[in-house]
């Protein structure tokens, strides 16, 4: 006889609403939690704050927070190994790598205010053939990491906060495995369900097939290699 859940509606899940992470949403209509829409950036500032047990945190996000977050087991994420269209630029590449200086990274300016602009998830991908005026360079992040350190690049890892107890989060994982896996076995339905103005169901897939969203040996030294670098630079508590 199964034992009773342990997830109760007290239990908050966090929902990043871009495409690369629909996969994972294939059962998320019944989820036994309660589920808040949030970017990246709002996830972290959430789960920081207490408000979120549950999300697919931002690589940098999770490192910062890993005294209070963990990962799942076995681990589930969003990685992939070279370009995949949807991420553009990082201060590890441009001040690290190619030793730029007097680089102001600043939010929220628009286009005619920027030299260079960093476009993330569905953005990026609705701005791949139509890019603001004077903007002729592209560098996407998964091809110029993968150069740079020969890894694959880990943007998002499913966390889940330390303080549940084993069995909740245990139940956790095993309901995002099954939901992912539906996803995945069904690909092209998500696709249809996900693919916007401008993209081809075909090419929906295409992009979602990029990623790899169990996360093995390769994408965890990847991980490790880009905390190791945001420590030895001071980017780990960055905003």
């Amino acid at each position: 006889m199964p034992s009773p859940s342990r997830i109760t509606t007290t239990t908050v899940a966090a929902r990043i609403p871009y495409a690369n992470a629909a996969p994972f949403y294939a059962h998320w209509a019944d989820a036994p939690f309660a589920v808040r829409n949030l970017v990246p950036r709002d996830l972290g500032r959430e789960a920081e704050a207490g408000a979120v047990d549950l999300g697919l945190m931002a690589a940098a996000d999770y490192l910062r927070l890993r005294d209070r977050f963990e990962q799942l087991a076995p681990p589930l994420g969003v990685a992939a190994r070279g370009p995949v269209q949807s991420v553009r630029l990082l201060k590890l590449l441009f001040d690290v790598r190619r030793g730029f200086t007097g680089v102001r990274y600043v939010r929220g300016l628009e286009p005619t205010q920027a030299d260079a602009l960093l476009v993330i998830g569905d953005n990026a991908m609705r701005m791949r053939h139509k890019r603001p005026e004077g903007f002729t360079h592209t560098l996407d992040l998964g091809a110029d990491w993968l150069e740079w350190t020969g890894h694959s690049f880990v943007y998002a890892v499913w966390a889940v906060r330390r303080a549940l107890d084993l069995a909740t989060r245990v139940q956790l994982g095993r309901f995002l495995e099954s939901s992912l896996a539906a996803g995945l076995a069904n690909l092209a339905e998500v696709a249809r369900q996900t693919t916007e103005p401008g993209w081809t169901t075909a090419e929906m897939e295409a992009y979602l097939r990029r990623f790899r969203y169990r996360l093995g040996p390769e994408d965890i030294a990847g991980l490790e290699r880009f905390e190791a670098l945001l420590i030895e630079h001071r980017l780990l508590d960055s905003d």
